[in-house]
């Protein structure tokens, strides 16, 4: 609601456009939370020892490790929306603005298979402490900050639609 009462009609198709690239892409880092969920409690439900401990250190690299080569995937696949944008849409007007995001849409995907991966290995090992913590952050924090973009756009603030 915060966006489609902010946004004009360019805005607004190029944020559709972003958003469907952006779900295109993130089942491929989401499948490292899933996997993760699957794998380690087997692990951490093992007696403390030393075998474990090294059991789980290696299964956490080991998930950086692909978290990082999934989201190289990811930035490499996010480089080429300037070029596809036009299978998307024929306004060149909404094509230049959603290549203008995508330097934001590389540093998102940068992270996001290290992030998946994290979050399934808290999940795997039943921390959810902190997950639950960074869950209830996000649900006040991004409202936030969407309101002040809505009222900024309401005022006419240069850069908001």
């Amino acid at each position: 609601h915060v966006v489609a009462s902010s946004l004009g009609t360019v805005s607004m198709a190029a944020q559709q456009v972003i958003v469907s690239l952006f779900y295109c892409l993130c089942p491929i880092a989401d499948s490292l939370s899933l996997t993760a969920q699957s794998f380690v409690p087997a692990i951490a439900e093992k007696k403390v020892s030393k075998e474990r401990t090294n059991a789980l250190r290696k299964t956490t690299r080991n998930f950086f490790k692909a978290g990082s080569i999934f989201g190289s995937v990811m930035v490499s696949a996010v480089l080429c929306i300037p070029f596809l944008s036009q299978f998307f849409t024929a306004d060149p007007v909404v094509s230049s603005m959603v290549a203008s995001i995508a330097p934001l849409l590389v540093g998102v995907f940068a992270v996001h298979g290290i992030v998946c991966a994290s979050e399934g290995l808290l999940l795997g090992q039943k921390d959810l402490g902190f997950l639950g913590k960074m869950y209830a952050g996000f649900f006040a924090v991004v409202p936030f900050f969407m309101l002040r973009v809505k009222r900024a756009a309401a005022r006419g603030v240069p850069g908001t639609n």
